[in-house]
């Protein structure tokens, strides 16, 4: 469709490297609703009056899981067969505390 110029310069497209496109604007607009909805209030505990969140002590439980998870395997001869080890253990930790998370938490 073409839009017609008042001022007579010639020009009877808009300039399209001037317009913002409308789309990904709304799509980060609803992502970015759908992803805050969850922050009204984060689950912490008191500790001699200072206030931690609850996530760290699921990091660090995770953490203690992933170190027994380890030296369990350690002592298998699956420990052996593992190709990218560092990539195991840290996607571990992050699983087993996100299952902590789920388990106390929500």
């Amino acid at each position: 469709m073409r839009e017609v110029s008042d001022m007579g310069t010639g020009s009877t497209r808009r300039d399209q490297s001037s317009m913002i496109p409308l789309r990904p604007a709304g799509g980060l607009l609803l992502a970015a609703s759908l992803v805050l909805v969850g922050c009204s209030h984060a689950p912490e505990y008191s500790i001699f009056g200072s206030f931690f969140p609850v996530w760290i002590f699921c990091s660090a439980g995770g953490l203690v899981l992933t170190a027994g998870a380890r030296a369990v395997l350690a002592r298998t001869v699956l420990a052996e067969h593992l190709a990218f080890p560092a990539l195991l253990y840290l996607s571990m930790a992050t699983f087993l505390s996100c299952l902590l998370w789920l388990l106390f938490y929500s």
